[in-house]
């Protein structure tokens, strides 16, 4: 994410295709930047391990066999601050349903990489029980290391608060169970 950042509130790294948020676009850090190594063996190596590990504890929460559902995409870091927008990219904080938004999305997972209240206001993670008229909410603090995993579809509605202090840091990892939306996992760029 050093190497771009959004000119709103809302940056991403895809880590699959290289797609990073700069000023008020999207630009290819891959092909941006060749003479850097911006996924190292290492990095790939430890994105694999934890990977594995969401992808089991997916499977025994919701007792399904780890081999019947794949990594897809879009799998991005996210940094959200409290920037004003320039692009409806950076209004991350509108209640919406993953499986919607995203269609190759059948479970949901986030790795939360920093506290809130310690190192961000705001930002938390909030379930609703109805996207047309929500009555009560279920809301989740990010904690450093917490996962917060979810099956993607119209049961499980949520937004994220507006970070009003801060930086928020997290990884979403995504899988589907229909093997043509499978990636691979990454390597070393």
């Amino acid at each position: 994410m050093a190497l771009g950042g959004s000119s709103g509130g809302a940056t991403i790294m895809d880590l699959h295709s290289g797609a990073l948020s700069f000023n008020d676009k999207f630009i290819n850090v891959y092909s941006q930047h060749q003479d850097i190594k911006i996924l190292t063996p290492s990095d790939a190596a430890i994105y694999n391990f934890v990977k594995k590990k969401i992808q089991e504890a997916i499977a025994e929460a919701f007792e399904i066999e780890s081999t019947s559902f794949h990594l897809t995409h879009p799998t991005f870091f996210s940094r959200l601050t409290n920037v004003e927008p320039t692009t409806v990219h950076d209004e991350y904080w509108h209640q919406h349903v993953d499986k919607i938004t995203y269609e190759s999305f059948h479970y949901t997972s986030l790795l939360y990489l920093n506290d809130y209240a310690k190192d961000f206001q705001g930002g938390r993670f909030v379930f609703t029980d109805d996207i047309s008229k929500p009555t009560k909410n279920t809301t989740v603090e990010p904690r450093k290391g917490r996962v917060l995993m979810f099956t993607s579809g119209s049961e499980n509605p949520h937004y994220v608060e507006r970070v009003t202090k801060g930086s928020r840091f997290a990884i979403t990892v995504s899988f589907t169970c229909d093997s043509s939306k499978a990636i691979k996992d990454p390597e070393p760029k």
